[in-house]
This record gives C-alpha cells, sequence and structure tokens, in this order.
C-alpha cells in the first residue's frame, strides 16, 4: 500500500486547491491542529470526512459517482457455527483485503456494514474513469478471495468456501454530511440502492454492473450478456451484466 500514499491529502487539494500534509515533516503543524490521516483513504484527512459543509459550503451536494457494494457471503451461516473470534479475524481480513483495491484507485471507503463494503469512486478525488476504475477494484477483490480460499477456511475454523458477491452502479448521488448532533459522512439515492440490490443478487465470487455502468466500459467487455433481475423495491427489472474474472 505505501506505493500510492501521497504526502498531502488529495482530497483537500482537488476541492480546495489547498495543500493539507498528512505525511512528512510538513504534516507536523496539521497534526497539531488534529487534522490527521483519513479513516475512508489513507491520502485523504480528517477535514475530508469531518468538515463537508465548511469545504463545500452546502450540507449535501450531487455528484456523478459511481458505487461499489462488496458481501461476504455465507457470513450468517459462519457466525452461528463458527468460532466468535475467527469470525471476528475473517471480517477484519475480509476488510483488509478489500481496502488496498480501493484505495490504491482513488476510491473511499464510505461505510462497513456488517459483512459488506460500501465504497464511492468519483469524490473527493474526481476520476473521468471512475466506473473503470470501480470495475478494476472489484476484479482485484475477487482474484484476491479466488487466491485465498485456504486461508480464509482457516481463519473461519470451516471447510465451507469463502466468497465475495460485488455489485456497481454509477450516476448522480447526493453526498455530504446527515445529521446535526452525530454528524455522518455519506452518500444517499438511488444509486447506492440500486448498487446494493446488484450486489444482493449476484451470485458467490460474481460481479454485476448495471446497463448504466456496463455503457461506460462497454469497449473493454463488448460481448457481455445482458441479464434482468426483479429487485426489490425497484418497479422496473433492472438490466445488469457479469463482468469476466
Amino acid at each position: 500500500m505505501d506505493d500510492f500514499k501521497s504526502v498531502y491529502c488529495k482530497g483537500c487539494w482537488q476541492q480546495m486547491r489547498v495543500p493539507i500534509f498528512i505525511r512528512s515533516p510538513l504534516s507536523f503543524p496539521f497534526r497539531m491542529m488534529g487534522i490527521k490521516t483519513s479513516r475512508m483513504h489513507p491520502n485523504l484527512c480528517t477535514i475530508c470526512e469531518s468538515m463537508f459543509t465548511k469545504v463545500k459550503k452546502n450540507k449535501q451536494i450531487d455528484i456523478q459517482a459511481t458505487v461499489m457494494f462488496a458481501d461476504l457471503r455465507g457470513y450468517t451461516a459462519l457466525s452461528e457455527h463458527a468460532d466468535p473470534a475467527g469470525i471476528a479475524r475473517l471480517l477484519n481480513k475480509f476488510y483488509d483485503e478489500c481496502a488496498p483495491a480501493i484505495w490504491k484507485r482513488d476510491g473511499i471507503i464510505n461505510k462497513m456494514i456488517g459483512d459488506a463494503v460500501l465504497a464511492i469512486f468519483n469524490f473527493p478525488v474526481e476520476q473521468h474513469d471512475h466506473v473503470h476504475q470501480a470495475v478494476m477494484a472489484a476484479l482485484e477483490i475477487q482474484r484476491k478471495f479466488s487466491d485465498m480460499q485456504s486461508e480464509f477456511s482457516d481463519i473461519s475454523g470451516m471447510n465451507a468456501p469463502v466468497k465475495v458477491g460485488i455489485g456497481i452502479h454509477t450516476g448522480t448521488a447526493s453526498i455530504g454530511e446527515l445529521g446535526t448532533n452525530y454528524k455522518d459522512f455519506t452518500i444517499i439515492g438511488s444509486v447506492v440502492n440500486k448498487a446494493s440490490r446488484i450486489q444482493g443478487v449476484a451470485q458467490n465470487g460474481e460481479i454485476l454492473i448495471t446497463d448504466d455502468a456496463y455503457h461506460c466500459i462497454k469497449v473493454d467487455y463488448p460481448q457481455l450478456e445482458p441479464r434482468a433481475y426483479n429487485l426489490k423495491g425497484i418497479d422496473q427489472p433492472v438490466i445488469a451484466f457479469a463482468v469476466p474474472l
């Protein structure tokens, strides 16, 4: 992970053109002010995650974003039969393997929701190819898990394979701060809901992307076959494509 660490916060530079140093001796005065590396991405600082309104002058803004959900499959069954300490180690390993694949492509981990990871691409670090970057991150995650099956089985203490299902969608979403007493930086909107629903129907070890996402990367995968899914809470069938590993 060290090979893509930045000396300054890439989010603050892109959003405000202000160099906020998070590494090297130049970061010392910023650390004295309580500014440190963000939990969402090692190349961002805590200004990006805790001072959104001050930076953007609004609690929420609309952006073009790509959302990726990665879900650890079989977690419920594992949690009922495996040792709790083993489950904790498995989740830690899951998070640790997902994070670098997302971070090296300038995505952020917005949430770790039990056995799932919510990643956002194109904010605060803007990317013209954010769909492509999300797909590349998803491919790396799936390949890692395919190569590490024996290790994950040893950690969980069970012989059952540990798989991941991934869903990706892109479009306009609202991002910013929610809440007053307890502020939370997050993304909301139909983009998030559809990415989550698509992830829910992805098969074990599969990456499903919506037709909107596929349109952005079709030149790389011109022959993918469309599938129609009836998803909970969405009136019309959703067309999705499985990205080959």
